[in-house]
């Protein structure tokens, strides 16, 4: 039977590998929490091992953390997908099903606000369907409250503004 650790990291590639596209840190978290499969302090320790040992790969983005399984994380699950339950699986796909529209625009819609140079802040603004993009945005703006404001409002606006692109430019 595989440790406790062992079991948080295949749950957490499971997770990642059935939800196609990132998830946010804080999503897996409150599953597992919930569940009551770890503790924080595991928790972040699990975070630390499956990325230093190339699992997965994380992403900043306003904020919070997104991750996404790599290749060898996948071989990993393929490896050792037996040692997770029916219970366990049963439980992550219900959380999946669940949280699937709340995760899939989490995956399709980002936003993010990079340092440039004389103070000034790049804003990248993406709509991605099937990991594809459908519309890029970038902006240059003055400051970092401005670009972070932009970036808060993306989730909520990216269609009216996808939508009234196309119709003036047609």
């Amino acid at each position: 039977m595989a440790s406790p650790l062992a079991i948080y990291k295949l749950i957490i590639l499971y997770l990642l590998s059935r939800a196609e596209g990132e998830i946010a840190m804080d999503r897996i978290s409150s599953f597992l929490l919930e569940k009551g499969y770890v503790n924080f302090l595991s928790l972040l320790n699990t975070y630390a091992q499956i990325e230093e040992s190339g699992l997965v790969r994380s992403r900043i983005a306003q904020d919070r953390c997104f991750y996404s399984i790599t290749a060898e994380g996948r071989q990993t699950l393929q490896m050792f997908r037996s040692d997770l339950s029916d219970e366990i699986i049963g439980q992550a796909e219900s959380f999946l099903s669940r949280e699937g529209t709340a995760l899939r625009n989490e995956q399709s819609v980002r936003a993010d606000c990079v340092p440039a140079e004389g103070g000034m802040y790049n804003v990248i603004l993406k709509v991605l369907e099937r990991n594809e993009s459908v519309i890029e945005i970038r902006l240059q703006v003055p400051d970092k409250a401005m670009a972070e404001e932009i970036c808060r409002k993306w989730p909520d606006k990216n269609e009216k503004i996808y939508n009234s692109l196309i119709e003036n430019l047609f």
